[in-house]
């Protein structure tokens, strides 16, 4: 998915907060905001991003941290909300590719980052992606564990619980 600065994304993103998904062999995380200050879409250029995986309770949850402009954020990844390839599985020889899109109210791209997440970091998620696919799945039991999950942490409680860290530079 490639959207540029201050140009309408593709989907409309009614509530703010964060979302994600896996989309054309990349994992676009989507944080929307009814404005975003200057400051904080220099901070997305100019200093390094914090992505932690973690994998509790069969969920998958990425932190994603850029100092002065963006606390740590979490963003939940469920195999089975959609129908996806192998690809999700197989991480490309780089690690798997992401964008971080920051939106306005009006769902326009403010800010926005690209990267590849490393091998040892992409290999983990790989792996915890496919045993979340193996684990028999109720969505009830799913999200009771999710506001379990986020009743017990705060963000920012779970980088402890990280299995793997990358900062993008």
């Amino acid at each position: 998915m490639n959207v540029e600065i201050k140009e309408k994304f593709p989907v409309e993103i009614i509530e703010e907060g964060t979302l994600m998904d896996f989309i054309d062999q990349e994992f676009v995380f989507v944080i929307k905001d009814e404005t975003w200050m200057p400051y904080e879409l220099q901070c997305l250029k100019q200093k390094p991003l914090e992505i932690q995986f973690v994998y509790k309770y069969d969920i998958a949850v990425f932190l994603l941290t850029i100092e002065d402009a963006l606390d740590t954020s979490d963003f939940i990844f469920n195999v089975h909300d959609n129908t996806y390839g192998e690809e999700l599985f197989l991480p490309d020889n780089n690690g798997y590719a992401c964008s971080l899109y920051f939106l306005d109210k009006e769902n326009r791209v403010m800010g926005r980052k690209k990267f590849h997440l490393s091998r040892k970091t992409s290999d983990v998620i790989a792996e915890k992606l496919r045993i979340q696919k193996d684990v028999l799945y109720q969505e009830e039991e799913f999200l009771c564990n999710l506001e379990g999950l986020q009743m017990a942490y705060e963000p920012f409680e779970m980088q402890p619980l990280a299995l793997s860290t990358d900062i993008i530079k």
